[in-house]
């Protein structure tokens, strides 16, 4: 109630006293307060006047939930070296780097630090003025969600969700592509791939992380990005091939939303991996990133992200121990010998055996050129017998220039005329 009716409740009670014609019920009729609340109040006035009685029992008290000068000071340091981080986040490494580490105790017992509410943390942020990087999905008039929510699939490998996000992990300025892939039944990190560009390296070897730990997923959910299939004709990639050879279904997403989930692991991951690097002191080198954050990092994420599926029986295939992943991760573009070489990518390439002799075919032969996508290695097989392939050589191409204005052009003609290797 009101205090303006709990003061009229009050004087009536008071009145009543020397009045016997007020009754509990012409007091309810005025103020809305039931009777048992009247008797109560009664008892109140016995004690304490009305003054008294409309003045809140915590009133001038700060709330329990408030924190010390130096609890915020102690956040404040704490803070400095996550500079964007969400709300979130820091509530987590906060718990979990030093109220629950043993390591330090005094540290909690000498700032009065306790495992505060994520609301407190949010006004936390507000009142210090600290913004979080997180934006909240955007929302129709009625509420709800732009587009509706898929359910999940019921097990696990049924459907694996794969994307590619550039980011400057380190913040040194090298953006580089984390290749990722998450199983739509429980929203688990499969693995992940750093690479500096989106690539059928960056996926292979993601994918191929995934068969050695889970086994093979009975489909892939991606975009139409070319590294999954042609731009122009819709037919299979490298990566595709790789896919088809595994007996991977493909499914192809006609717009970001459609892989929502994904999506927005991709954005917990670019909020979420530059503060945990620093966190976890990893180096600023993809090659290390690459191994922690599969051999740790996607554990720690999907102890906190992940749920159970709804069937408890994977659908993952298992593939023999003596799995042949050489054959099966590689790349293959068809060639023609010329004079012992080949072309790739305007160089010049010879194949030798392992004892570094020439194998000489005859010109104009149409041959496999592979290359390992793990290993990076380039070679051709030949009855049943692989020849590495060297580069030696550049293939030579007509120069050509582009000029902007008669300036340009006038120095490009006295260049030719006055250097003789030109």
């Amino acid at each position: 109630m009101d205090t303006v009716n709990k003061e009229l409740a009050l004087k009536l009670l008071i009145e009543k006293q020397q009045n016997q014609f007020i009754t509990y019920e012409h007091i309810t009729r005025e103020t809305g307060y039931s009777e048992r609340q009247l008797i109560r109040l009664s008892k109140e006035l016995k004690q304490k006047d009305i003054e008294s009685i409309l003045t809140h029992g915590n009133t001038g008290r700060k709330p329990i939930t408030t924190a010390s000068d130096q609890e915020v000071s102690y956040l404040r340091k704490f803070k400095e070296p996550y500079p964007e981080i969400t709300i979130a986040q820091f509530r987590d490494i906060f718990i979990e780097d030093v109220i629950n580490n043993p390591q330090r105790k005094s540290e909690v017992q000498q700032y009065g630090l306790k495992p505060r509410s994520p609301s407190w943390f949010r006004q936390l942020f507000i009142n210090e003025g600290w913004q979080s990087p997180l934006r909240k999905p955007s929302r129709t008039a009625n509420g709800r969600t732009t587009h509706p929510v898929r359910p999940p699939r019921p097990s696990r490998g049924e459907l694996t969700q794969i994307d590619g996000t550039p980011f400057d992990w380190f913040g040194d300025g090298r953006v580089y592509t984390l290749h990722l892939a998450v199983d739509d039944a429980t929203t688990e990190v499969l693995a992940g791939w750093f690479m500096p560009t989106e690539c059928t390296r960056g996926y292979a070897r993601m994918l191929k992380l995934i068969i050695e730990k889970e086994g093979k997923p009975l489909a892939l959910y991606s975009d139409k990005d070319s590294v999954f299939r042609s731009v122009k004709n819709g037919a299979p990639s490298q990566f595709g091939r790789i896919c088809c050879l595994l007996h991977i279904e493909q499914i192809f997403a006609n717009s970001p939303e459609g892989k929502g989930r994904i999506e927005r692991y991709n954005g917990t991951a670019q909020n979420r991996l530059p503060n945990d690097i620093i966190r976890f002191g990893i180096p600023h080198d993809y090659n290390v990133l690459n191994e922690w954050f599969n051999s740790f990092y996607i554990k720690y994420l999907n102890s906190k992200f992940s749920f159970s599926p709804a069937d408890p029986h994977d659908s993952y295939i298992e593939v023999p121990d003596d799995f042949n992943y050489s054959r099966i991760f590689r790349a293959e573009y068809p060639r023609v010998i010329f004079n012992t070489m080949f072309s790739m990518n305007n160089r010049l390439y010879s194949p030798f055996d392992e004892n570094g002799e020439l194998l000489v075919l005859n010109d104009r032969k149409h041959i496999t050129v592979c290359i390992d996508i793990i290993s990076e290695e380039m070679y051709i097989e030949y009855y049943g017998k692989r020849y590495t392939c060297y580069q030696v050589g550049e293939r030579k191409r007509d120069k050509v220039h582009e000029t902007e204005g008669q300036k340009q052009l006038q120095e490009l003609l006295d260049k030719r005329r006055t250097d003789s290797s030109y």
